[in-house]
């Protein structure tokens, strides 16, 4: 129930700023407007103010802004009667308002100090190619392939923008300069796989390493309660896998419901062996096992991992603005290497994985939750803009062809490329959803 509420409630956010650039901007070219919608389908609730019918609908999967058509008034200000270039801006204006909305919250976001976490590994799955290739402990990562890094951040970034390319590490190790290459048939950073739904290749990085995960809480009459694990005890293994963050944690345990599992735990510097079954949780929108404890992650080392800065609201600004443009960069790149086979389309998420990633994002906190809104106003605004039709991109195509021909498209035309466009988007969300299903039976 949380994890319907939250999405519905982020869904419906993003879907407000979103038609609000519309509606706003139609309202300043005195456009006549007679619905807003939020969702579709039946409607739930709706009040009209002076021309306009706002409604609250049963779908919380999109929304919607209606113009009156000339059969309703002769009287009014119709958009099919305005410029070209206002009708262009009118379009423009959905996904223009939702990079701003992410700006504005960014600009938020990056005041105070601020922090990168630096590409320090610390620590190296056994059986992978991090530890085939030979990257070590406290590996400093300083560029791949000619890309300077500076941050986990970047690290992260940089493995999408080289989808499809062999890595090529240059390391400081022990303060000496050493290579290593990660073959790109055996990169894993970008592909599904049974435990993750991605991973970095078996690498590491600050707060997670062996003996990192402390139990923070216990909760009473909980199985783990029942089977004496206690506060401040370190996780280092799960059946014999050692846990090095709490993604590992809950990897390990999700899937075990009702199933006895081996915890084994250091308590004052005692490794202890633990046998504790987890229920089934019917909490979030996918049903799990948990054991009934709270985790935190051990920071006491955090200054040999972490660089802290401030800046000032001049340098806030611009990095906002650069913010946005590379979230934009980011999820073309992904979008381009999704289509071209380099990153694994069973990756593409939907309303389901939206939905769970609300929920565990309001839990974590006010600066977690809006940096994944941020994330989401980013993604919607581009995909808004993709030359679909029935997209506000494919609108915009529209009006680039009625610019260069001089006149409208005829409306044959456009209503069987707004069919065709219905049908990719179709399949496109049903393809988000078997892999939202399919992870959610598998992972």
């Amino acid at each position: 129930m949380h994890s319907i509420l939250s999405f519905i409630i982020t869904i419906s956010l993003v879907v407000i700023v979103h038609e609000l650039g519309h509606f706003s901007v139609a309202k300043m070219f005195k456009v006549s407007v007679e619905k807003f919608s939020v969702g579709f389908g039946r409607v739930l609730y709706k009040k009209k103010i002076g021309l306009t019918e706002f409604s609250l609908r049963i779908i919380p999967l999109g929304g919607f802004v209606k113009f009156y058509e000339k059969s309703k008034s002769k009287d009014l200000n119709l958009f099919e009667n305005i410029s070209l270039y206002k009708r262009s801006l009118i379009v423009l204006a959905g996904p223009l308002i939702n990079f701003i909305f992410a700006f504005f919250l960014l600009l938020f976001l990056n005041q105070g100090e601020q922090y990168n976490v630096l590409p320090k590994i610390t620590a190296v799955k056994s059986e992978s190619v991090a530890a085939e290739v030979g990257f070590q402990i406290n590996d400093v990562i300083i560029s791949i392939n000619d890309k300077e890094i500076n941050s986990v951040m970047d690290h992260n970034k940089a493995l999408i923008d080289l989808a499809n390319k062999d890595l090529f590490y240059i390391l400081l190790r022990e303060n000496r300069k050493t290579s290593i290459t990660i073959n790109k048939a055996k990169r894993l950073d970008l592909k599904m796989n049974k435990v993750n739904r991605n991973d970095t290749n078996g690498l590491y990085f600050f707060p997670a390493q062996e003996n990192s995960l402390l139990i923070d809480e216990v909760v009473p009459g909980s199985p783990a309660e029942i089977a004496k694990i206690k506060k401040n005890d370190r996780i280092f293994s799960v059946d014999n896998e050692i846990i090095y963050d709490a993604a590992d944690f809950v990897g390990s345990i999700k899937s075990k419901a009702n199933t006895a599992i081996i915890i084994k735990l250091l308590r004052g510097g005692e490794l202890l062996s633990i046998s504790v079954t987890p229920k089934l949780s019917r909490d979030n929108i996918r049903n799990t096992g948990v054991i009934g404890v709270k985790i935190k992650p051990n920071l006491e080392y955090k200054d040999n991992y972490i660089n802290y800065f401030k800046i000032n609201i001049l340098n806030s600004i611009s990095k906002s603005f650069y913010d946005v443009f590379e979230g934009i960069r980011i999820v073309f790149k992904s979008l381009i290497h999704i289509i071209t086979g380099n990153i694994d389309w069973r990756l593409l998420s939907g309303p389901i994985s939206i939905a769970t990633l609300s929920s565990d994002t309001i839990s974590m906190g006010l600066v977690t939750y809006l940096s994944f809104l941020v994330f989401l106003n980013i993604n919607v605004g581009f995909l808004n803009l993709l030359p679909i039709p029935t997209l506000d991109g494919g609108q915009l195509m529209f009006y680039v062809v009625e610019w260069v021909l001089g006149k409208p498209l005829n409306k044959k035309k456009m209503i069987i490329s707004q069919r065709l466009g219905v049908i990719i988007l179709f399949l496109v969300f049903t393809l988000a959803v078997y892999n939202d299903i399919f992870n959610f039976m598998f992972n």
